[in-house]
């Protein structure tokens, strides 16, 4: 019986693990870190030459402010060697994550007696996904 509660806590302990934090997706080139990112919210906006270096998404709570999300683009962006990054999409999305439970009791008289649920919860959530671009004058760099 303890084997089997144990089994539980760990299984829900690493449900609520894994659904905590941000999620950062970038697929694309990556360059000698910057300082300094311009930042767009669109393509013509830009008139400076450049390539297009990769694409990326932010997926995080909704309770988090755009200031934080900003940075936190800027930040990656930074890192990647970007030297300006396009905000082509921003939502809100809804998430949920199911957590389960089993509460098992003993063999009695007419077998297993057990109880068992789930619960789903859903929050709200942010999604952003951008455009890392690289200006073509520091592409030797």
């Amino acid at each position: 019986m303890i084997k089997i509660q144990l089994i539980g806590i760990l299984g829900l302990l690493g449900l609520i693990l894994s659904s905590c934090g941000n999620k950062i997706i970038y697929y694309g080139r990556q360059y000698t870190p910057t300082e300094n990112v311009d930042i767009f919210f669109r393509e013509s906006d830009v008139e400076e030459p450049n390539e297009i270096m990769g694409k990326v998404t932010l997926e995080m709570s909704a309770k988090k402010s755009s200031d934080k999300v900003q940075l936190k683009l800027m930040n990656r962006a930074k890192s990647k060697g970007a030297d300006a990054i396009i905000f082509d999409d921003i939502s809100l999305t809804n998430t949920g994550s199911t957590t389960g439970g089993a509460v098992a009791g003993g063999a009695g008289r007419r077998g297993f007696l057990g109880i068992f649920g789930s619960k789903t919860k859903y929050e709200k959530g942010q999604q952003v996904k951008g455009t890392f671009l690289k200006y073509k004058k520091n592409l030797g760099t």
